[in-house]
């Protein structure tokens, strides 16, 4: 297994090679569509300050599929759907009129339904609740949002493996201009369902391990096979080829040097293509209490993250995504700006940890001219 992670760790030397021709392409890209070197210099280095502050330095790269992967919410480069990324992006600097993404993310919750009851679940008042969305009115909103302009879905819930047939269709039917992910628990996903998955032109998995530890992981998930279930999940994502994030929300007792790296070299091992760190936010189920990061906490895992994504001993750890680590240098890239959540009863936020409840998504995207209705700014970033 080992061996099979590090083929898809490009070594240092061609590190460097995929970051100039990356640069190149970027260039490349803003010429044809400015024709004018100093907006040509402009939007470069607009996008290469937002990269440093998303990634606390230079990043790695992954290579699997026959195609490199440079962060989490970014389609495969090279490909069409990188280039319009990349478009969408330089759109925000110097209008153009090229194609682009109105929005780089969206966050839809398909299901109510959910097996697990988290400590930290940020859809606890809708769980288990009768569906809002019909497999029909799901692929409206989809096929709405594909209208606009959407390079990044991720399906969640509640627990989107319920609706897993469902799910398939609405993966084969859509447009494949946009990447599909999947955020679960590990729930009902063994390698035949993650090869459906695969075939139906699914990207890759999102899987939630909140603990190395198998006793202290169910507890916090509220079931008793949960982690059995997390490191089923990931086996079968990547036996299946699709690509496979392990996300953590890191709560008071494991933020420290010591978790971040034991939890990270874990996730590597189980073979995480990317990792994903949550800060514990007082919404859901965590409404009304003192769940919050000290400074001195989020000091800590800032350290660890620098050092786990740029030391050179960590290379063979998979990247790490932090999002707390750029919102307080970028600001929140959610709240309408490049991406928002929906929840399972259909009603637009922020995102998943600021439920701003501002209007129904089909009123929303029905609205003849979408820009009347903003979404609400981030209180915390």
């Amino acid at each position: 297994m080992a061996d099979s992670i590090n083929r898809s760790r490009p070594s240092y030397f061609i590190q460097i090679a995929l970051r100039m021709r990356v640069r190149m392409h970027i260039v490349f890209l803003a010429f044809k569509v400015y024709r004018s070197i100093k907006k040509v210099k402009l939007v470069f280095s607009e996008i290469m300050k937002i990269d440093r502050k998303i990634s606390g330095g230079k990043r790695k790269y992954v290579l699997k599929n026959g195609k490199y992967w440079i962060g989490l919410y970014m389609p495969a480069f090279p490909s069409k759907n990188f280039d319009r990324y990349i478009l969408s992006e330089m759109n925000r600097f110097v209008p153009h009129t090229f194609a682009v993404n109105n929005f780089q993310q969206v966050n839809f919750a398909i299901t109510t339904k959910c097996p697990m009851r988290c400590e930290h679940c940020f859809e606890w008042d809708n769980l288990n609740l009768h569906e809002t969305f019909t497999k029909d009115e799901l692929k409206n909103v989809i096929s709405k949002l594909q209208a606009r302009g959407l390079g990044h879905i991720s399906l969640s819930g509640g627990e989107p493996m319920v609706r897993f047939n469902d799910m398939l269709e609405l993966i084969g039917d859509a447009d494949k201009s946009t990447a599909f992910w999947v955020l679960t628990s590990g729930f009902n996903l063994d390698f035949s369902r993650a090869q459906k998955l695969k075939q139906a032109g699914a990207t890759g998995v999102i899987v939630s391990l909140d603990d190395i530890t198998p006793e202290k992981h169910n507890r916090f998930r509220g079931h008793n096979q949960a982690y059995q279930l997390a490191t089923k999940a990931a086996q079968a994502t990547n036996q299946a080829g699709l690509m496979l994030a392990i996300s953590v929300c890191v709560l008071r007792e494991n933020a420290n040097a010591a978790f971040l790296t034991s939890h990270a070299e874990a996730a590597t091992a189980m073979g995480a293509d990317f990792i994903q760190w949550l800060e514990p936010k007082a919404e859901g189920n965590f409404r009304g209490k003192d769940v919050t990061l000290s400074t001195e906490q989020i000091i800590e895992m800032e350290k660890s993250f620098l050092s786990l994504n740029h030391d050179a001993q960590y290379l063979h750890i998979a990247p790490i995504m932090y999002h707390g680590y750029y919102q307080r240098r970028l600001g929140c890239l959610s709240a309408g700006k490049s991406s928002f959540y929906v929840d399972s009863r259909g009603m637009v936020h922020s995102c998943p940890f600021c439920h701003s409840s501002d209007y129904q998504i089909m009123d929303w995207l029905n609205n003849a001219d979408p820009k009347m209705n903003k979404i609400s700014a981030c209180p915390s970033y």
